[in-house]
């Protein structure tokens, strides 16, 4: 509160609920800031230092694995922070629960994705390698459910001490392996070992603030319970994975793994500012959930301004990230990666649907309407891999960043199809028109 100016200042006083929200995403900003910072020097130097064709095998391989994380994840991230808001009594159930299905299903997900690989790139032991080791640091994501936790108690700054403590170590070696110019598989390694590393960080930082893990109690009808509300949410991350990585998968299979890297270089430059939207969702959902039971109307109106404001920075970031694309390009990567800016600029519009996208994602997680979310990832799933289909052969990296755009559009937008969503299609669309965000300003500064 203290670093605010005085206006603001002003009028978060006494608003406790407020300053716990704008402190959170303050902590979730810092977290993605170091990590851009830091991460944009780092990575920039990596993707020089492999080149186009190794940088490309390193991110198909993440890529490849990311497409059978779900069933790691199982849905249960956005159902375990609202069964801790809601029943915080059987918390500690309901946590290891959660946490003893992740690990199965991380078990499974490393499995799959090892064999799959083996059988469908034969004689490429490099790349079989990194799937192996990228499948192993699947298993780590069974420690979620302690982030999960931090989440529902607006209290995420313990997770960004983990996390960045396990990014900033991490960032150390790869500049060594660097300098000890060493084999792309080793940069594989640094990875997983960094999601182990923020696995034992959040471990340490729930015990230190009074968590208990002996309390944790794995319950088969608590699974049946969370699964039952979860599964149209699992199967919404598993399309989630398809239009989000199918991409670089498809361009490493249909082209060759130089490709990937051009077009992964580009794409960084965007996901890694994700992050504020994240942040900006993750801690109002909590609030979000609480204005809905005590009054409807004060809910939507909370709900439309985050649709506003998240349309508003979506719009503002794609036109200055698309103008600026070739010239960013240049001087970060240099000529071993020249033609990535025409694909930075068209994949940067596709923060528009993005960002307003992850706001309704909890708009239906609120509402208990998770099937919605299960039918419009469908319909974005199934976009990507034809239109990635229809317009790598034609367009390589490029027809892969118009076909994530498509798919994007595709998914956040096919509600207004859906029975029922009538009203949230046009608080959605609603969202698109940039002079609400001037309207908002200006009704803030009269109030």
């Amino acid at each position: 509160m203290r670093f605010l100016p005085g206006v603001f200042r002003r009028r978060l006083e006494g608003r406790t609920q407020y300053q716990k929200i704008l402190g959170n995403i303050s902590w979730l900003s810092a977290d993605r800031l170091i990590r851009m910072g830091v991460g944009l020097i780092v990575g920039v130097w990596v993707a020089r230092y492999l080149g186009r064709e190794f940088f490309g095998m390193l991110n198909f391989a993440a890529a490849f694995v990311a497409l059978f994380s779900p069933l790691a994840a199982l849905g249960l991230e956005s159902i375990v922070i609202r069964d801790c808001v809601a029943r915080p009594e059987r918390r500690y159930q309901t946590l290891g629960t959660a946490f003893w299905l992740k690990l199965l299903g991380g078990i499974v997900a490393g499995t799959v994705a090892a064999a799959i690989v083996l059988a469908t790139r034969p004689g490429e032991p490099v790349i079989q390698i990194m799937v192996v080791i990228a499948a192993t640091g699947v298993l780590f994501q069974s420690t979620d459910v302690i982030d999960y936790w931090f989440q529902s108690q607006v209290a995420a700054k313990f997770v960004v001490y983990a996390r960045t403590i396990a990014f900033l170590v991490i960032a150390g070696v790869r500049v060594v392996l660097i300098l000890l110019e060493a084999p792309v598989v080793a940069f594989a390694w640094a990875s997983c070992a960094e999601l182990a590393i923020a696995a034992a960080g959040m471990a340490f930082f729930y015990h230190r603030e009074g968590g208990e893990f002996g309390a944790w109690r794995g319950s088969l009808e608590r699974a049946r319970g969370l699964l039952r509300d979860s599964w149209p949410l699992f199967f919404s991350v598993v399309f989630v994975a398809v239009y989000m990585k199918i991409d670089q998968v498809m361009l490493g299979y249909m082209l060759d793994d130089a490709a990937v890297g051009l077009y992964s270089a580009a794409i960084r430059l965007v996901e890694m500012w994700y992050f504020l939207p994240a942040a900006i969702v993750a801690s109002v959902l909590p609030a979000l959930i609480r204005a809905r039971e005590e009054d409807e109307s004060f809910y939507l109106r909370r709900l439309q301004t985050l649709y506003d404001i998240m349309g508003g920075l979506a719009l503002l970031f794609a036109l200055a990230m698309s103008l600026l694309s070739t010239p960013i390009i240049s001087i970060l990567y240099g000529h071993k990666f020249e033609g990535a800016g025409p694909i930075l600029a068209v994949y940067a519009w596709a923060a528009v649907p993005t960002f307003i996208g992850m706001a309704s994602a909890q708009h239906f997680v609120v509402e208990n309407r998770t099937r919605v979310t299960l039918y419009r990832t469908f319909a974005g799933a199934v976009a990507s891999v034809l239109v990635n289909y229809l317009l790598i052969p034609l367009f390589g990296p490029l027809g892969a960043a118009f076909a994530f755009l498509v798919a994007q559009t595709v998914m956040v937008f096919s509600i207004v199809l859906i029975p029922g969503t009538g009203r949230q299609a046009g608080m959605l669309l609603a969202a698109l028109n940039p002079m609400r965000a001037v309207g908002l300003l200006k009704e803030k500064k009269r109030s």
